[in-house]
């Protein structure tokens, strides 16, 4: 009894821990360090590393579930998650559209404020698309699975 499951780990969970974990270094080198190389710190008048870490996880976060759950009910509900969770980060961070900021220049402080709605509707937009997507591959596979008939 205990041979079975053991051969199932090894021949089917162990490989997807490889991969989510190769697929969750990939996005955090994507997504956190190659910015920083691109953008440091230094050259930009605005801190953007705290909310680019925290986007990081999120979809590190992400990666490494939904290949670990891909193609099962889980991994659409995660994908779901995803997308609600990015639509709310990107409200939150934006200051629900609008993004102002203080630069001082030459010790006299210029407040920058630029109204980012329409951005924001576009990545609400896409991530609205990818929670249907999502709603309607699991349903695919609930029929699927339903009408599959069972020779044994």
């Amino acid at each position: 009894m205990v041979e079975p499951n053991t051969k199932l780990i090894v021949k089917k969970a162990i490989p997807r821990i490889l991969k989510a974990a190769v697929w969750g270094s990939l996005t955090y080198i994507i997504i956190y360090f190659l910015p920083l190389m691109l953008y440091p710190s230094e050259i930009l008048p605005i801190d953007f590393t705290t909310e680019l870490l925290q986007f990081a996880v999120i979809a590190v976060f992400f990666a490494v579930v939904g290949v670990l759950f891909s193609g099962t009910i889980l991994g659409y509900g995660f994908g779901i998650a995803k997308a609600i969770v990015i639509i709310a980060y990107f409200f939150i961070v934006s200051g629900y559209g609008v993004f102002s900021v203080s630069l001082p220049i030459m010790e006299v402080p210029i407040n920058l404020t630029v109204d980012i709605t329409i951005i924001l509707l576009m990545i609400i937009s896409v991530n609205l698309l990818d929670i249907v997507k999502n709603l309607l591959q699991a349903i695919t596979l609930l029929d699927r699975k339903s009408t599959a008939i069972e020779f044994t």
